[in-house]
């Protein structure tokens, strides 16, 4: 592992990168990010239920993902700016690796080979993403993605991995020049995968308008002035050696009766086992959970129905959970009730132009301000809908879709949340430093939700719409 944050290739003039792309404001941050403890990496795994040649997933890449330019450019500095150039020809070796785990080759040895893969950057003088093929994963394989936050985000990125797959196991030819017909597939891929999910956006009327600066002004206000989290024994230094663990599928059936018996929405229901298994942890330390932690939340901020354009089109919230509440379903009425009081979009743009302001301070402002932006909060948790029907890579199904976000500085926790093919799969990452054994945490969260599935099979309580 480095000692020091890498630094951004300055281009040649012969790159013509004068006339390059330059990045947004967001993805400059999201590029400038990275420390030695905390790469600004995304990690995707599809877990595959027959084994896969290299050749194979190397053309379907070739015809699938590089039509995408950000997947054949690097990042560097010219002309004043961060612009995406142009890498030719691709170096497949350093972009698709082949492995073999070392046996029993199952999965918690699948987690802790991608625990250490995890926490190491990706090299800048390339393009900001690699495939691992885990080989002799179970009876089939691993494909394990790691790309780089300033590309995309969750949303994007789960879009490119649809762009990846077939609903048939017959494959079709695609032409690999062809970007605009991959950039129209990952749309019509992407409405199908989001059928549920709900786009806000600033109302439009001048009383509307004029409440909603109001708002914006006072979140943004709120947001500069909002104190570090409570010190507990899920906060600490980091190490950067990370620690990934996965859940057992859980049927999104079982979900949606907890929602509907006790109220709320889906995303209170998983904040309220989080919760959960959060004072686990602190109750098996012996530290009275009494108190409450703030989380980082992502808010999407583009249309579902739109063309997919990769970059970071997301703001944060900082909703607080109510580790002292010892009853599962007192805890999920209290984190409806929060969930409801927030007002997410103006707080939501307030922190996004924060976080576009902070790549353009200098390096040492730049660290100082993102070690405060991480102070604010213990965890970071992700949900992201995806695909409801079985997928195909290559003419192979994919059994799993599992992923993991990174954390901003200084905090050393990250859940996701991410559905396909009727259930949930719930990935928790964390720096060893925090928090040594994240399968903890994943035991917790799996006893939790068990526990609302108990209290609500004898109550009956209409949920939000």
């Amino acid at each position: 592992m480095q000692s020091q944050r890498k630094p951004i290739e300055i281009a040649d003039k012969a790159d013509n990168a004068a006339m390059a792309e330059p990045l947004t404001d967001n993805d400059m941050t999201w590029a400038r990010m990275d420390a030695p403890e905390q790469p600004m990496v995304v990690t995707i795994v599809l877990l595959l239920d027959q084994p896969l040649s290299e050749e194979r997933l190397r053309e379907t890449l070739r015809l699938r993902l590089l039509p995408l330019a950000r997947f054949r450019q690097r990042v560097a500095w010219s002309a004043g700016r961060y612009r995406w150039l142009e890498d030719a020809p691709l170096d497949w070796t350093a972009h698709l690796r082949p492995v073999r785990l070392p046996e029993p080759a199952d999965q918690r040895v699948l987690e802790e080979q991608i625990g250490r893969w995890a926490g190491e950057p990706l090299d800048f003088t390339r393009p900001l993403w690699c495939c691992f093929l885990v080989e002799n994963y179970g009876a089939g394989c691993a494909l394990v993605f790691r790309v780089h936050h300033c590309i995309a985000d969750g949303v994007a990125l789960l879009r490119v991995f649809l762009a990846l797959t077939d609903r048939a196991p017959v494959a079709q030819p695609m032409d690999a020049r062809a970007e605009r017909r991959a950039q129209a597939r990952l749309a019509a891929q992407a409405r199908l995968a989001a059928k549920t999910a709900k786009t806000s956006a600033p109302a439009q009327g001048l009383i509307e308008k004029l409440r909603w600066a109001a708002a914006f002004a006072m979140a943004l206000l709120k947001q500069q002035w909002m104190l570090p989290d409570t010190r507990t024994a899920l906060r600490g230094r980091l190490n950067g050696h990370k620690r990934v663990a996965w859940s057992a599928p859980i049927p999104l059936q079982d979900i949606a009766m907890i929602r509907r018996r006790l109220g709320g929405r889906v995303n209170d229901v998983m904040l309220a086992a989080l919760a959960g298994a959060l004072r686990r942890y602190l109750q098996a330390r012996g530290i009275k959970p009494a108190l409450t932690v703030r989380l980082v939340v992502p808010v999407n901020l583009r249309p579902y129905e739109e063309e997919i354009r990769l970059g970071n089109q997301f703001a944060v919230v900082f909703p607080c959970l109510p580790l002292g509440i010892a009853d599962p379903v007192t805890r999920l009425k209290a984190i409806r009730t929060r969930m409801e009081r927030i007002k997410i979009l103006p707080e939501a743009m307030a922190n996004r132009v924060m976080i576009n302001r902070v790549g353009w301070l200098p390096a040492w402002l730049e660290q100082w301000a993102l070690w405060l932006f991480g102070m604010r909060a213990t965890a970071v948790m992700t949900n992201v809908p995806g695909p409801e029907e079985p997928l195909y890579l290559a003419g192979v199904a994919v059994e799993r879709v599992l992923a993991w976000v990174p954390q901003i500085a200084g905090i050393g926790i990250g859940v996701s949340v991410l559905s396909y093919a009727g259930s949930v799969t719930v990935g928790v990452t964390t720096d060893s430093g925090v928090v040594a054994d994240p399968w903890e945490l994943v035991a917790g969260f799996e006893a939790e939700l068990a526990e609302l599935a108990q209290a609500g099979s004898g109550r009956c309580c209409k949920p939000r719409s």
